[in-house]
């Protein structure tokens, strides 16, 4: 975090949190310094550090898996920011381990990825794609919302952008296959705060995209597929690509929910309006909730014996 204060505030607050240890770039005057803490559950050695980055080795104590991990505060300048892109691909040059870098990187990686204000310079998103390219790395999944920072200003002045990234190389990402980003709420600060969580339960992250066999025997199917793939996409190759997988992705579950229905989405909506309605009927009868508790029933049951005929297709 850009933490803007002296290191005995900062020693201050990290004894209060129960972070057992610390790594600090002094602040320039009222603005920048870093603070990086960590606990007990990971072992961390600090390579190098400056006002923008901290590249450290993460050792994680329960497996004794090692990683490299980069953690990224960016520069507003377009100058100073092509120079922290260099440092990165140093680092990328040099790092021969599992390798994920997170932070403010000040840049926006799409037009889309900003709300309000001029456009995007086309330059500097070209140039970041460039960077994403060289180093080998992919952008992590998220949860959550999309933008990551915002002007606190009013009407048109108010813009929001998405510039809080976590991405990782292959090698990092096989090494946890199911860590995921959360976006969390931005409580004191103009940033969204960014939970990298390494081992995430299936059920916390709700249903993962799953390829149904039994489509491809489908006559649409196949156009579903080369209407996706063939669509223009900006950026380095291999961004295009995982945009086009993703894009691949979304298009087949529309296709599928067209064809077959969201019967499970529909079940869990149902199930969760009912739960709603039997605790209003604990707090105080109401004949018309009672009525509307039946027909959720029915509907459930419906559903039920729908998805019991999907499920032996």
């Amino acid at each position: 975090m850009e933490s803007k204060n002296n290191k005995a505030k900062l020693e201050v607050i990290r004894r209060k949190l129960g972070f057992t240890s610390s790594s600090y770039v002094d602040p320039d005057g009222l603005s920048g310094g870093l603070a990086l803490w960590w606990d007990g559950g990971v072992d961390v050695e600090v390579e190098t550090a400056d006002k923008n980055i901290i590249h450290t080795i993460v050792t994680d104590i329960s497996n004794h898996k090692l990683w490299a991990a980069t953690f990224v505060y960016g520069c507003p300048s377009r100058a100073g920011r092509e120079s922290v892109w260099d440092d990165i691909r140093s680092i990328a040059r040099s790092e021969s381990l599992p390798w994920m870098c997170l932070g403010d990187f000040n840049q926006v990686m799409q037009g889309s990825d900003k709300l309000g204000g001029h456009y995007p310079s086309q330059n500097s998103i070209i140039a970041f794609h460039g960077l994403i390219s060289d180093c080998g790395r992919v952008d992590l999944e998220y949860k959550g919302p999309k933008y990551t920072w915002r002007n606190n200003r009013r009407g048109e002045d108010f813009i929001m952008e998405r510039i809080d990234l976590a991405f990782a190389n292959s090698k990092w990402r096989e090494l946890y296959d199911k860590a995921m980003v959360f976006v969390e709420p931005a409580i004191g600060s103009n940033h969204n705060p960014l939970l990298l969580n390494t081992d995430v339960p299936l059920n916390r992250v709700g249903k993962p995209f799953r390829f149904e066999s039994f489509w491809a025997t489908e006559d649409s199917y196949k156009s579903v597929v080369e209407d996706s793939w063939i669509q223009n996409q900006e950026g380095s190759l291999m961004y295009s690509v995982c945009q086009k997988l993703r894009t691949c992705k979304v298009n087949l579950k529309n296709w599928s929910k067209q064809l077959f229905g969201d019967l499970r989405s529909k079940i869990d909506y149902a199930k969760e309006h009912l739960i709603e309605i039997q605790r209003q009927l604990e707090l105080k009868f109401n004949p018309d909730l009672l009525l509307e508790e039946k027909k959720l029933l029915e509907t459930l049951k419906d559903l039920w014996q729908k998805d019991s005929m999907f499920a032996t297709r």
